[in-house]
């Protein structure tokens, strides 16, 4: 009889080590998944940063400035002189630290422009 009792506490503290092995792999795996979660969030909102800063690096309004800034005043102007050409039309302003949208109306449901 004692053998019995003592097989059936020996089967129930293992199934209870066991338990408590699987819980704390199922812990250890839970909290790899939500660093993992928070590693791809962290890089969703840095891949949003770069690209809002590309935009705006490579905004028309700042690529023309740059171009200015790199090219000295007097030989645009001899260079448009010698070519002959009227000068460039001036466009409408856009603030300079926004990107400029790809779209200039905006589009109705039914795909027509205003």
């Amino acid at each position: 009889m004692f053998f019995r009792f003592a097989a059936a506490l020996l089967l129930v503290v293992a199934v209870s080590m066991a338990q408590v092995a699987l819980e704390k792999e199922s812990l250890r795996l839970r909290r790899q998944v939500s660093r993992q979660y928070y590693q791809m969030d962290e890089l969703l909102e840095l891949h949003a940063q770069l690209r809002l800063e590309i935009q705006t690096l490579s905004a028309p309004s700042q690529l023309l400035a740059k171009q200015r800034r790199s090219l000295p005043q007097s030989g645009s102007q001899l260079a448009r002189r010698h070519n002959n050409e009227a000068p460039p039309a001036p466009r409408r302003h856009h603030p300079s630290n926004l990107p400029l949208l790809r779209w200039e109306l905006p589009v109705r449901p039914d795909g027509g422009s205003r």
